[in-house]
C-alpha cells in the first residue's frame, strides 16, 4: 500500500495495481449493473448518456433513456428540435435547464463535424456542455480508448483505497488524482474497469453508508486496514 499522497508521484506497486484490478473485476463480471447506454458502443447514444448522467441518478436516467432516445434518435433529430420540446423531455429527469446546452452541443456536432462524435477526448472537452469527465468516458465507452474517468465518486474510493489526498478546491480538477487514475487503468478492458469504478460507488462504496464488509476491495484498503477512518462520512 502507498504512503499518504498529496503532491508526490508514488504510486502502488505492480502486484497492488494487479490485486486491485483483478478483485474490481471480478466483482463487476458479477454484479454490474445493466443500461440501455452500455449495450451499445453508438457514440451518439453514449454521449447523450453521459451527459444526462452528470449529477444524475443512474437508476432515474435508465428509466427515462428509451423514451428520450425514441424522442432523439440522431443527433439530426436532437439538432434540429426546438430548445423547448427538449427541455419538455428531460422534465422527469429534473434537468429541464440542461436543455440549452444539450442543443448546443448537438448542433456544433451536425455543423463542426458532419453529425459525428469525435474520438479525441481533447476535442470533445471543447464541446458545449462537455467537461473532461464526460470527453473521457465517451472516447473510452464509445471508441475504447484507455482514458481514465475522475469525478467525486471515483475520488472517494482513491481517498479510502489508497489514501490518497487532494490539496485542491476542486479534487477532480486535481492533475495528480487524474495522473493516479490512468496509471491503475487496465491495458485492456477499460470500459469494463471504469463501469465497475462507478458501479462500486454507486452500490458499494457509498458516501455516507458505505457498505466495506461487502467490498471486494476491503482487503488491501487503506481505509479499512485503519478502523475505517475515512469511511462512513462524506468525502
Amino acid at each position: 500500500m502507498v504512503e499518504s499522497k498529496t503532491a508526490d508521484t508514488s504510486y502502488p506497486s505492480k502486484e497492488a495495481v494487479q490485486r486491485y484490478q483483478r478483485n474490481l473485476r471480478q466483482w463487476f463480471s458479477r454484479h454490474g449493473r445493466t443500461f440501455i447506454w452500455r449495450s451499445t458502443t453508438e457514440p451518439y447514444v453514449i454521449l447523450l448518456s453521459e451527459v444526462l448522467l452528470q449529477r444524475t441518478q443512474a437508476t432515474q436516467v435508465g428509466d427515462n433513456f428509451e423514451s428520450i432516445l425514441q424522442k432523439f434518435p440522431s443527433l439530426n433529430t436532437l439538432a434540429g428540435s426546438p430548445v423547448h420540446i427538449i427541455s419538455h423531455t428531460l422534465r422527469p429527469l429534473g434537468l429541464t435547464k440542461r436543455a440549452t446546452s444539450l442543443s448546443a452541443l448537438a448542433k456544433e456536432l451536425v455543423n463542426r463535424f458532419d453529425g459525428e462524435v469525435p474520438k479525441d477526448p481533447d476535442v470533445l472537452v471543447r464541446l458545449p456542455g462537455v467537461g473532461r469527465y464526460i470527453a473521457s468516458a465517451t472516447a473510452c465507452f464509445a471508441y475504447g480508448k484507455r482514458a481514465a474517468i475522475v469525478d467525486t465518486n471515483v475520488i472517494r474510493i482513491f481517498a479510502r483505497y489508497f489514501n490518497f489526498k487532494s490539496e485542491k478546491r476542486r479534487p477532480q480538477d486535481d492533475q495528480q488524482i487524474w495522473a493516479l487514475a490512468q496509471y491503475l487503468l487496465p491495458r485492456k478492458n477499460a470500459a469494463d474497469y471504469n463501469r465497475a469504478l462507478i458501479d462500486l460507488a454507486a452500490l458499494i462504496c457509498k458516501d455516507r453508508k458505505p457498505l466495506c464488509h461487502d467490498c471486494p476491495l476491503e482487503q488491501g484498503c487503506w481505509s479499512a486496514a485503519n478502523n475505517n477512518a475515512i469511511c462512513g462520512r462524506s468525502i
